[in-house]
């Protein structure tokens, strides 16, 4: 105790300047929402750059499943192409694939998640300067993950399913109905789709898909299965879905880039 008063009595023209430079600074950034705004810039390229470095050693770990799961997807593509060359021109395939492109997919990875909040977050190594913007889906090679919130110049904010705010149309694969797929918690295992009608058949295992009915998502992205339903709220079913997405262990995303997503909203906000 008496090594700390000493140490403050000696010190203490220097921490009172300190406690007063981050007076000032608090109350600078509190009443200019410029400067609040290059503050918040700062600290997330900050810490996203802390994050990619301390990440290094938790992906080399991964590596194995990693390598795993890309070998798997290699194959379900060769399998489609030599289904594809069996039954089509090859040459004719090819020329269809150089036409007008809707969509690009920026491989990202995440340097920091969190899984067991309320409001999870993830931050990616992407940013503007790598074409990453608000309001982009995001998808792994098993499926859906979330949209990104915010970017800075290096890295990106992302709201995964996981997140109490997050809400995106989906749909039964079976008969195409859609609804509204939110997250409840606690499990980041499992979401619920809600305002599907009861006269709707479906049954336990269906697949889960974006709907397409948004300018995020391409139709058709993996969602997860039905684990469960019930009709508790009137004439809607409860549909807990199972997750194809394993965010415990999920470190490499793509992030989606829809070229005609301001042509279709500037057109939607036509009629409000």
């Amino acid at each position: 105790m008496r090594t700390l008063l000493r140490f403050i009595q000696k010190y203490s023209d220097l921490l009172l300047f300190l406690l007063l430079e981050i007076i000032a600074v608090i109350l600078i950034v509190q009443s200019s929402h410029y400067q609040r705004s290059k503050l918040i810039n700062f600290n997330r390229q900050l810490t996203g750059y802390v994050y990619s470095k301390v990440d290094g050693a938790r992906e080399y770990l991964s590596l194995k499943e990693v390598n795993q799961q890309l070998a798997n997807e290699n194959l379900e593509l060769r399998n489609k192409l030599d289904l594809i060359s069996n039954e089509l021109d090859t040459a004719l395939v090819f020329s269809e694939l150089r036409g007008e492109q809707r969509y690009f997919f920026v491989p990202s990875r995440v340097v920091k998640n969190s899984v067991y909040d309320q409001y999870n977050y993830m931050t990616l190594n992407k940013g503007k300067k790598d074409g990453v913007f608000r309001d982009m889906g995001v998808i792994s090679d098993r499926g859906l993950v979330g949209i990104v919130l915010e970017s800075s110049a290096n890295f990106a904010t992302v709201i995964p399913i996981i997140n109490r705010n997050f809400r995106l149309s989906a749909k039964i694969k079976s008969n195409n109905y859609a609804g509204i797929l939110q997250w409840e918690g606690p499990s980041p295992r499992s979401a619920v789709l809600s305002e599907i009608p009861f006269h709707v058949s479906f049954a336990e295992g269906d697949t889960i898909l974006t709907s397409g009915f948004s300018s995020i998502f391409p139709e058709g992205i993996k969602v997860g299965v039905i684990e469960s339903f019930s009709l508790e709220r009137g004439n809607f079913y409860d549909i807990k879905v199972s997750l194809f997405t394993e965010f415990q262990s999920l470190y490499h995303v793509n992030v989606i880039r829809n070229y005609r997503q301001e042509e279709q909203l500037n057109l939607e906000n036509l009629y409000p």
